[in-house]
Formats: C-alpha cells, sequence, structure tokens
C-alpha cells in the first residue's frame, strides 16, 4: 500500500535524526550533572576559603558549560530541567567565587547563560550569602557580616524590580518572596550580634 510505503520511508529517513537527538540528549543530562556537581563544589570550597581549589572547580564548571552550550545550540529545544538548572548553578557559583576571592564577576552575557537562569542563579547566590554572614558572625568579624548583608540587600532589590509573569521566569516570585525572610532573619542576626 502507498500510504504505509510512504510513511515507512519518512520513518527510515528521520530515524538517524531521532538517535541523533537521542543521543544528544543523553550527554546533555550527563554534562548537566557534571556542571552542576563542579558548580556546587565551588561554592563549598569558597565558602571554606580554599581559593587554589575553588579556582581549579570554577575552571572546570566552565569548561563542562562550554561544551554542554554547544549541544545546547545544535538542540534548544533540549534547554529545560537539569540543562536549565546547570545554567543557574553556573551563575550562582560565579557570584559567590567573586565575592568571596575578591574577583570581577562574569555577566550572564559572558557567561552565555540564558538571561532567566543567570537571574535565578543570582537569586539563589544570596541565600549562600546568608552562610557567609553566619560564619562571620561566628568568627566575630561583624564588619565583613555586615558588608555581606548589603551585598546582599542590594542583589535583593535589584531582583524585586523584576516584575514579570511566572511564565517568563519561572519561580523568581517565590524565591524574592523566601529571599526576603532571609534578609530579615539574617539582619536579626547581626542585631543581636551588636548586642553580645
Amino acid at each position: 500500500m502507498d500510504l504505509v510505503n510512504r510513511i515507512k520511508d519518512y520513518v527510515e529517513k528521520i530515524t538517524p535524526k531521532l538517535q541523533e537527538r537521542f543521543d544528544s540528549r543523553e550527554k546533555l543530562l550527563l554534562l548537566s550533572r557534571e556542571v552542576i556537581r563542579y558548580a556546587g563544589e565551588t561554592i563549598s570550597l569558597s565558602h571554606k576559603m580554599k581559593k587554589e581549589e575553588a579556582t581549579k572547580r570554577y575552571e572546570m564548571t566552565l569548561q563542562k558549560l562550554k561544551e554542554l552550550k554547544e549541544v545546547v545550540c545544535n538542540y534548544p529545544e533540549l534547554l529545560y530541567g537539569d540543562v536549565g538548572t546547570a545554567f543557574q548553578e553556573v551563575a550562582e557559583a560565579s557570584v559567590i567565587y567573586s565575592i568571596y576571592f575578591d574577583q570581577r564577576v562574569p555577566t550572564g552575557e559572558e557567561l552565555g547563560i540564558p538571561d532567566i537562569y543567570y537571574i535565578l542563579g543570582i537569586a539563589d547566590a544570596i541565600g549562600e550569602l546568608r552562610r557567609r554572614v553566619l560564619e562571620l558572625l561566628r568568627k566575630r568579624e561583624v564588619e565583613k557580616a555586615e558588608h555581606t548583608y548589603t551585598i546582599m540587600e542590594e542583589l535583593y532589590e535589584i531582583l524585586w524590580e523584576l516584575e514579570y509573569p511566572k511564565a517568563l521566569v519561572p519561580n523568581l516570585r517565590q524565591k524574592i518572596d523566601s529571599l526576603r525572610r532571609l534578609l530579615e532573619e539574617t539582619n536579626h542576626d547581626l542585631f543581636l550580634a551588636h548586642l553580645e
């Protein structure tokens, strides 16, 4: 039957493309997990003030990000889930690494990270900075803790002005609401530190 033969020919023709897309998806998932792991290690090592190790992890993060972007460039429809999270984690790690080691923070454009994921990464970085404030307070370095808190507040104010619908920047409003509470808690911790 002509109809069956035409469809059979079509399916045979597109099968290599589908296989290539499947292979790219598998590669993307693997790369995404590596990027997320290296970015997380960069953040953790930054908190521990291990600059040399943090720098190595950050460089590995950027190398894997480059590989990830090459695949996404060919298959932009695969940019969702863990792939988006990987971009977000790189943005977060970039902010944290830059703050801890007084480096120039790269923009989303410079990193090749889509704007939405860069913004969400900044929001996550604000949460990580609370950890820095608490560690500085534990060491009785109140002035440094206050400086970090000021950065948290200023970043929050920048994000707070982004009044876009959920569909445009998913989860941003929820993150901003959570960050407001986090800032209030951090401010209270600083207040208590002054009483001691």
